[in-house]
């Protein structure tokens, strides 16, 4: 009777101490990541340790008050550069404290005798590289053999390619290439003296349509002899998406490119100019994903190691780890993880952030040779196996009578004999469910509720005429593929029918004040910062996703009728259940006004509704105070409405 012997997981557990890790990489016999921490309020800072040894302590190299962030686009991403100059260890940094780009160079002392402590010795003091400023910077290489930083610059004029020397302080930016459009993914091949780039119109999406660009740097860090590579180029009359452009050793690119319908790895062979270039497509033919949706800079699913390339790719909802060899096969390696991120190799050695089913988040390092591993969780916390409701891979009939994916977590500390159901499911809404073990599913599932996560149609990681099932279709197939998994539970006698709540934020709160409009069978609900005016947003979003709703519902001149039927806000007449709702007051992306106006109309009409507004917070809570009163404060208002 294990049931009886399992401990309830409070939140403070979930997200009261653990920092997130973020973009890990190797530096010579160094991994160096960054650290978000929500005991601090959500300042990020980069940390340092030698390789393969999780037991030394990490060296901060960013302390307080600096805080690594980027605003590129709206979500930002990659504000951190790091390389060795020699034994001499160089980053440069966005700062979110003044948006400026900083730099500073250390040394390190090698120690005498074998010590479970080292030490970087700063060089010099930080210098600031820019003038006070009104863009925003990311994205960054460095290049050891002119002494700049190379990255991305957004402004009101659109994105550029810019530069600044290391050796100088209070610098305006040098423009050495610029776009109308939006650019990410900047790759420097420093031996051959060449630049790739991800570019996209924003009448696209990233991972919808974007180009390939490849040039070669001039001698007056000017960009010369530039390369469209697209659909055209290629041949294929789909549309393509390329992400995350890397170059090898030898001087090849690798990119994943979706012109298969699956984001599969492309080799790309150049001459010293560009001017003749080979192509090879479908060398690694898999019906997975290789790529994450582009809505942040700095992330990585693959790198090179040496003709090879070491990934990741996502199938049927989990993702493996595996060596792409250059004679065409694929090689997985023997580890318990099933979720990887921020992939970066260095040689032989490979660092990911990793997850597994049993495992919380941590940095991941193996040595590809003898495929020994170890990882670092994030938290201190850990559960033991049998207090962990491991996710079930679940498939059911959704919308349009297509298959649908789901995670299905049975409840522990069962107390009757059908139990809660929390539906819940990923933002973006171009995102997946995570399969790693997520300690906010275990603190529902250790109260005895199930929880079912839904890849409704639309997710990433299943292709992209899955991808694609959402297009036009906002509000409509997540909606109904969230409410057919609930019914399919119950159906099953996984749920008790009078006991479904649903829970969202941003784009998957849209989801669920959707399905608490529109079907009956959801009994109470709880949104986050969720998108309810899609006429508002649509006159108001920023550039970065300034048609992304032509996209998921169409255009707002001819299809206003759309954006009024399926905009929460104007159909809240129609809810009659009781809602929680939290938002930032900072909140720049969806304005607190929404959520101040969904309670506004619920309250006239006497359903139970609650709103709680953070002063200090923006679009995705960072402070872990926060984090925890939310999810305590969701539990209660669940249990006092639906008698548990």
């Amino acid at each position: 009777m294990k049931n009886k012997t399992m401990r309830i997981l409070d939140a403070e557990k979930v997200y009261g101490e653990a920092p997130i890790f973020k973009e890990p990489r190797i530096i010579g016999d160094w991994i160096l990541w960054l650290e978000q921490r929500p005991n601090e309020k959500g300042r990020t800072t980069a940390l340092i340790r030698p390789w393969g040894q999780k037991d030394v302590l990490p060296q901060e190299l960013t302390p307080y008050p600096s805080d690594l962030r980027t605003k590129i686009h709206g979500y930002g991403g990659a504000p951190l550069t790091a390389t060795l100059d020699g034994s001499d260890l160089i980053l440069t940094w966005v700062d979110n404290k003044d948006n400026r780009l900083w730099m500073r160079t250390w040394f390190y002392e090698e120690e005498k005798e074998k010590s479970f402590s080292f030490k970087f010795i700063p060089k010099i003091e930080s210098i600031c590289l820019t003038k006070k400023h009104n863009y925003f910077l990311a994205g960054g290489v460095i290049d050891l053999e002119k002494n700049i930083w190379i990255g991305l610059m957004e402004d009101e004029e659109g994105d550029h390619i810019v530069s600044y020397s290391l050796k100088k302080s209070e610098q305006y930016p040098r423009i050495i290439y610029s776009s109308q459009g939006l650019l990410g993914y900047l790759a420097l091949n420093s031996k051959d003296r060449k630049l790739a780039w991800v570019e996209w119109k924003n009448t696209s999406m990233p991972w919808d349509l974007n180009e390939l660009k490849l040039a070669k740097l001039g001698e007056q860090e000017n960009i010369i002899n530039i390369v469209t590579l697209n659909n055209e180029y290629l041949k294929c009359t789909e549309k393509i998406s390329f992400f995350n452009p890397i170059w090898s050793d030898t001087g090849d690119l690798f990119v994943a490119e979706d012109s298969s319908g699956w984001w599969n790895i492309t080799q790309i062979k150049t001459d010293l100019n560009n001017n003749s270039i080979t192509i090879f497509q479908n060398q690694w033919s898999i019906k997975a994903e290789i790529a994450f949706p582009q809505w942040v800079l700095g992330m990585s699913s693959f790198s090179c190691v040496g003709d090879n390339v070491v990934g990741a790719f996502a199938q049927e909802g989990i993702w493996t780890l595996a060596l792409f060899q250059k004679d065409g096969s694929i090689k997985t390696f023997d580890q318990t993880f099933i979720e990887f991120s921020g992939i970066h190799s260095h040689q032989n050695r490979l660092v990911a952030i990793a997850s597994s089913a049993e495992i919380t988040e941590g940095i991941f390092e193996i040595d590809l040779l003898n495929q020994s591993w170890e990882h670092t969780p994030a938290s201190s916390f850990s559960l033991d196996s049998k207090e962990i409701s491991i996710g079930e891979s679940f498939w059911f009939i959704g919308s349009n009578e297509e298959k649908v994916h789901a995670w299905y977590y049975p409840p522990l500390n069962k107390q009757i004999l059908l139990p809660p159901l929390l539906v819940k499911s990923h933002s973006g809404p171009t995102g997946m469910a995570r399969c790693g073990l997520d300690l906010e599913v275990q603190f529902w599932t250790s109260r005895g509720w199930a929880v079912v996560d839904v890849n409704y149609g639309g997710s990433s990681g299943f292709g992209r005429e899955y991808r694609d099932r959402l297009r036009g279709n906002w509000g409509v197939i997540d909606v109904m593929d969230c409410t057919k998994a609930a019914q399919s539970l119950i159906a099953s006698g996984k749920a008790d029918k009078d006991r479904i709540a649903i829970m969202g934020s941003s784009a998957s709160g849209f989801t669920a004040l959707g399905c608490l409009i529109s079907a009956d069978i959801f009994n109470i609900g709880a949104c986050k910062y969720a998108v309810t005016d899609l006429i508002g947003m649509a006159n108001s979003t920023h550039r970065f996703e300034e048609f992304y709703l032509d996209y998921l519902i169409g255009n707002i001149e001819t299809d206003y009728e759309k954006y009024l039927k399926r905009s929460p806000i104007e159909n809240v007449n129609c809810m009659n259940m009781p809602l929680i709702l939290f938002h930032g007051l900072k909140d720049k992306v969806i304005p607190s006004d929404q959520s101040i106006a969904i309670k506004e109309e619920l309250l006239k009409r006497e359903i139970p509704v609650q709103i709680n507004l953070f002063e200090n917070e923006g679009h995705g809570f960072k402070d872990g105070k926060i984090k925890v009163d939310v999810l305590n404060k969701t539990e209660a208002f669940f249990r006092q409405y639906l008698n548990i």
